[in-house]
């Protein structure tokens, strides 16, 4: 084991948090499980067969961490240049009053084009995240605020998420965040999973997976 790997799992290990490593794959061929996106909120740039999927919580800490820290640099080095695909899952948690209305703000926001926009914009205020912020939060991003309160009082994303969580507990992750590495399968909806990682981790676990996926296309 190398000291870097080293200081990386003390790292984890005191901050709480679980890093599933494994052994980079040889080979794009290795099976895991495939789960659907179906409409799930998607950011990349061309067709990028590497897809990572950010498994959040809105007002979760630490996937707030992750979100202003750790995926811009994923962005800019990974997405940004095409090489990556960036899917949202939501994995609202009881623990968290304010989530599944921001998860449903998000994806109204969603309807108007402006998913990312609100995604960060609730990351960046996870103290101030109850149910009457929201349409402020749409105002601001210059959204139809009107269309914002009707989609947010029908409630007609809920299914959407529950879906999601639905997907996060056949993976059997129960906590936030996670992320998972995976490949597009071809004519259709659905991503292999190939990879993942429980818990915030420095960028460059994140970094290191993705490079390793490249490489062994």
């Amino acid at each position: 084991m190398t000291s870097n790997l080293r200081i990386l799992l003390r790292w984890a290990a005191a901050a709480g948090f679980v890093l599933i490593l494994g052994s980079p794959p040889s080979a794009w061929a290795k099976k895991g499980p495939t789960i659907s996106v179906g409409d799930d909120p998607s950011m990349k740039e061309g067709s990028p067969g590497l897809v990572l999927v950010e498994v959040s919580d809105f007002q979760c800490p630490y996937c707030g961490k992750g979100a202003r820290e750790v995926l811009p640099q994923v962005y800019e080095k990974f997405v940004r240049t095409g090489k990556v695909e960036l899917i949202f899952l939501d994995l609202p948690l009881q623990m968290h009053p304010y989530a599944f209305q921001a998860a449903e703000a998000a994806a109204c926001a969603g309807d108007q084009k402006m998913f990312w926009d609100m995604h960060h914009l609730l990351f960046n205020n996870q103290n101030a995240l109850a149910p009457e912020k929201l349409p402020g939060y749409a105002e601001q991003l210059g959204l139809d605020v009107a269309a914002f309160k009707t989609c947010l009082s029908s409630r007609r994303h809920m299914p959407d998420i529950q879906e999601d969580m639905n997907v996060a507990e056949g993976l059997g992750i129960t906590g936030t965040p996670a992320y998972l590495f995976g490949r597009r399968v071809a004519g259709g909806d659905k991503v292999e999973i190939l990879d993942s990682v429980r818990g915030l981790p420095p960028y460059e676990v994140i970094e290191q997976k993705l490079n390793a996926l490249l490489a062994a296309k």
